[in-house]
């Protein structure tokens, strides 16, 4: 071992309980963080809630509606995701390095592979609704 290895002389004190009204204030503070500087997010909200009041118009089952929203909530999800692993990357390394890019690119494919489950999942739960309206 090298001399240059520091060690921890105290450990981080830990209360052992679990504080559901901290832990809930920091994910919305996250969330409110992230909004305003990710345009796919935003895009992602809006259609979420253009989904869930499209499917309330068009009369679709609680089931339909909630499968909606749930798979518009999993793409926000893994959106999010997506950014912080960005994010990440951007501070472990700051210059331009072809590593941190395929790491980026392979959260980013995460991404587009749920947009593309998502849109059929979508065409799935509105096809029925679409050709019922179409052969009135």
């Amino acid at each position: 071992m090298s001399g240059n290895v520091t060690k921890r002389t105290q450990e981080p004190h830990r209360s052992g309980s679990w504080n559901v009204l901290k832990s809930g204030f920091h994910a919305f503070s996250g969330l409110m963080w992230v909004t305003p500087r990710t345009p796919s997010l935003r895009l992602g909200i809006v259609v979420v809630i253009a989904l869930a009041a499209g499917g309330i118009l068009l009369r679709f089952t609680n089931v339909e509606i909630a499968l909606l929203v749930l798979l518009g909530t999993i793409l926000l999800a893994v959106e999010t995701l997506n950014t912080s692993i960005e994010m990440l990357c951007d501070i472990v390394q700051p210059l331009d390095d072809p590593r941190i890019g395929k790491i980026k690119d392979v959260a980013a494919g995460a991404t587009a592979v749920t947009e593309i489950g998502g849109a059929i999942a979508v065409a799935v739960l509105l096809w029925p609704h679409v050709w019922a309206a179409l052969h009135r």
